[in-house]
């Protein structure tokens, strides 16, 4: 006569086997997919180092030098080119009434707001 207990113990076992089984093949899976991820990671971080390499010779001084003057008529700077305060403001600017007292501070306005900065 089969016990119970050796019943129990038998469907235990296939249900084991069977959940073995299962988890294997989803391990499995798992892995795969990280395969793919660690491929893309390393395809991306080539294309970032192309990326960098592409920008830093777009970027050379000489050459972006060569286009300015090129396509939008750029030259050196020259120091006659160069101007002080003086040269653009040759009097003092008073400033107009009204700006001055619509310009507060902002600690000011917070005061006035009653909010405490």
């Amino acid at each position: 006569m089969i016990r119970p207990a050796m019943i129990l113990i038998t469907l235990l076992a296939v249900s084991l086997g069977l959940t073995l089984f299962v988890v294997k093949y989803q391990v499995q899976d798992l892995e795969g997919e990280l395969v793919e991820y660690n491929r893309s990671i390393t395809d991306d971080r080539q294309a970032i180092h192309v990326l960098k390499a592409e920008w830093s010779l777009l970027n050379q001084p000489s050459r972006l030098r060569q286009l300015a003057e090129r396509y939008l008529g750029l030259g050196v700077v020259e120091p006659s080119q160069i101007g002080t305060l003086v040269d653009f403001f040759p009097e003092p600017v008073v400033p107009d009434a009204s700006v001055v007292q619509s310009v507060v501070p902002l600690t000011a306005q917070i005061q006035v707001e009653g909010i405490k900065p």
